[in-house]
């Protein structure tokens, strides 16, 4: 197993809390086989240009240990959930 960063942007238009969310994306990576160690709010933040109607996202951290194969299996499962607005992985 490796170790593995997430920064998830929520596209907070929705009528969930960020905790309902955190819980959400949290579930998806153990469901996927990944062990979620440690969820940071890192803030609201503007962005620096219009992406897809939004001006501002809610960005979380996610810090978790996988197999490399769970990575494309998360990203797959998140690409085409609405409440994501971006997602990035990268091996710590």
């Amino acid at each position: 197993m490796r170790k593995y960063e997430a920064l998830i942007v929520f596209n907070m238009k929705g009528s969930e809390t960020l905790d309902e969310l955190t819980a959400a994306i949290s579930k998806t990576l153990q469901e996927a086989g990944a062990k979620v160690s440690e969820t940071t709010n890192v803030g609201r933040r503007e962005f620096a240009y219009t992406s897809q109607h939004l001006t501002h996202g809610q960005y979380m951290l996610f810090a978790f240990e996988a197999e490399p194969s769970v990575i494309r299996q998360v990203r797959e499962t998140l690409a085409i959930d609405e409440r994501v607005h971006y997602q990035y992985y990268r091996a710590k």
